[in-house]
């Protein structure tokens, strides 16, 4: 018996604390395996959530431009704004055979994945995480790269192909700190291609993304000038390829971009140098404010306080999770995050961390946290670098980069074993920000009808694709389509949108937008419109610049085109005007179809008439007369 009293003795004695702490233990990784799941299913939901609504809404102005640049980019010599989106998005709309539904998809896919990767070599780089983990926590993270989309704009343009690049070049510059030869070589070939594609997206963000670049591997990596060489030359040939490809050479290329630009001055648009380089103000209100101020507090202390009151935290983190696939699941909006908030959160939060413990985590920082932090921290106004919107609004498109920049500024907690404990958190708050943010472009859709769940008209678009659309926009291009090819119009006839705002009709019709995939129309020039999130650009050369670019197409395509016009129309170029450049009349045109534009929630809030005209002259007497046009045109 004495052996059962030693056992009786010892199992009262040390034995009650060890069992604790292993129950604890325990229960701390059921914990946190069990947020692991529901952050992974709330990440796969909100990615599904944005596929199943992409083939939902339409917007005849911005998304018919970006339409007509990826369908024929290379009718254009001039682009407006100088950017070359169309020709690298035209051999993905091709494979596609033009299902925009299915571009749409792509897009979304495509800068969720890459989001994903930036955010996995962040973790793995500098917290301890193993990959596992590291792979759901990161996923959750790069849902903010949904937010590209917050204006619902799905469609692959020149903004998406930007934050597309960047992704793709800080990729490659963490690349190289994995093992691995085949990775170093690996990564700075993607800093090459990011390089290239966001000269083809911004070419000012080109520039100051390779300026970073440079500086990055300056302090931080010595011994790389040779592999930044390489990845400058990838670019280069690049470049060269695509020079030959558009233009024939790099002196055309050249041409195209100063003529770009050129034509920007005299439209109006605020693309200019002097306007290029300026400081915005950060539109945002008290309640925003307090509300940024709050989560920056609340996620502090689940990361920072966490441990002491592991289940509470848990329940909390659970709770936001629910509520945030509630949200996708139910469309209901509890917090109403604005963009502007996405920065200001991971601004407080780095603010608060600083101050933590004796300024435990500045002073732990190592040199490649605080670059990647200062970076990160820029990248967002980077991407807008050139944008005549404001710049806080619209590097909030590109709020995923701040967000890794609270990341890497909080990394020094890593040292303590604490990786998943402290970014499960940070994740959990990415996603309900996410969360927010889409749930209110699917609710608002920027210039379209509000609540993308109520449209239920299924529209045939070229490509054999389908949109579902609201009715009355249905409705609209249904009867523009079947008045147009009952009066004779045929898919590729050259065509020219005197409307000022939508190019989105001639992609539906099929026909060859002619002097530039938009020709955008004089808007609203009160000053007090500029800097707010929505900058109404006045585009006071409107008319002069349509000229112009119609100027550069052939006589033989003026003397043959439609006209779309809207005499009434808030936007409308001067049609008698125009005509004559091109040696035209109104008189040389009848009316073939007539239709009233679609009301929707945004700015056009009124109907108006719409004419698609053709011309009845016969096309030799018409080239002739576009001929001596041109002939007595002084400013030709």
């Amino acid at each position: 018996m004495e052996w059962v009293s030693s056992y009786e003795a010892s199992w009262k004695g040390p034995m009650p604390r060890n069992n604790r702490s292993t129950d604890a233990m325990a229960l701390s990784v059921l914990l946190d395996r069990t947020l692991l799941t529901l952050s992974a299913a709330t990440t796969a939901i909100l990615f599904a959530w944005l596929l199943y609504y992409s083939s939902c809404g339409f917007r005849l102005s911005g998304e018919g431009f970006y339409l007509n640049s990826i369908a024929n980019p290379f009718a254009y010599t001039i682009n407006s704004p100088p950017t070359l989106f169309g020709f690298v998005y035209h051999w993905p709309y091709q494979w596609v055979g033009g299902d925009i539904a299915v571009l749409r998809m792509a897009n979304v896919t495509l800068t969720m994945t890459l989001g994903w990767i930036l955010s996995f070599l962040m973790i793995r780089r500098l917290w301890t995480a193993g990959w596992p983990h590291a792979a759901v926590l990161s996923a959750g993270i790069a849902g903010l790269a949904l937010v590209q989309f917050s204006t619902w704009l799905l469609t692959p343009g020149y903004y998406a192909l930007t934050f597309q690049s960047l992704l793709i070049v800080m990729i490659g510059l963490l690349l190289p700190d994995r093992p691995g030869r085949i990775r170093q070589v690996l990564g700075w070939i993607l800093v090459g291609v990011g390089g290239w594609c966001c000269f083809m997206a911004r070419p000012s963000t080109a520039a100051a993304i390779a300026l970073l670049v440079v500086l990055y591997v300056v302090v931080l990596r010595r011994k790389s000038l040779l592999p930044m060489l390489g990845a400058a030359l990838v670019a280069l040939t690049l470049l060269i390829v695509t020079a030959y490809l558009i233009d024939g050479g790099i002196t055309g290329l050249v041409n195209r971009m100063v003529n770009s630009a050129d034509f920007e001055i005299l439209l109006g648009a605020r693309h200019e140098v002097s306007f290029m380089f300026r400081i915005d103000w950060l539109e945002t209100s008290p309640g925003q404010l307090a509300m940024a101020v709050l989560m920056a507090i609340a996620l502090l202390l689940s990361i920072l306080m966490g441990s002491r009151h592991k289940l509470f935290l848990s329940l909390a983190l659970a709770g936001v999770l629910i509520v945030t696939i509630a949200t996708v699941l139910l469309g209901t909006d509890p917090i109403s995050i604005k963009l502007t908030t996405l920065f200001l959160v991971p601004a407080f939060a780095c603010l608060g961390a600083m101050f933590w413990r004796e300024r435990l985590i500045l002073c732990a920082q190592t040199p490649t946290s605080i670059a990647l932090t200062l970076i990160f921290l820029v990248l967002p106004h980077l991407s807008a670098l050139g944008s005549n919107l404001n710049y806080w609004f619209a590097g909030s498109m590109a709020a995923l980069f701040w967000m890794l920049a609270l990341v890497a500024f909080l990394s020094p907690l890593a040292q303590q074993g604490r990786s998943v404990a402290a970014l499960l958190p940070l994740t959990v708050l990415a996603q309900g920000l996410t969360a927010s943010v889409i749930n209110a472009a699917i609710l608002k859709p920027w210039n379209q009808v509000k609540d993308l769940r109520a449209y239920t008209a299924v529209t045939h678009l070229p490509g054999g694709g389908k949109l579902v659309l609201p009715q009355p926009l249905h409705d609209y291009l249904a009867t523009a389509r079947a008045q147009a090819r009952a009066a004779g119009l045929e898919i590729g006839t050259p065509a020219v949108d005197l409307s000022g705002r939508s190019p989105g009709v001639l992609y539906v019709l099929e026909t060859r937008a002619l002097g530039l995939p938009w020709l955008v129309g004089p808007h609203d020039s009160n000053p007090a419109h500029f800097g707010q999130p929505w900058p109404i650009v006045p585009h006071t050369g409107s008319n002069v610049a349509a000229v112009v670019a119609l100027g550069l197409e052939s006589c033989a395509d003026l003397a043959k085109a439609w006209v779309l016009i809207e005499p009434e129309g808030p936007h409308r170029l001067d049609q008698a005007s125009i005509m004559a450049s091109f040696g035209a009349h109104p008189t040389d045109y009848v009316v073939a179809a007539a239709f009233e534009t679609p009301i929707n929630d945004g700015h056009d809030r009124d109907a108006y008439r719409q004419s698609l005209l053709k011309p009845v002259r016969p096309a030799v007497l018409a080239e002739q007369s576009c001929h001596e046009a041109r002939r007595q045109r002084p400013d030709r």
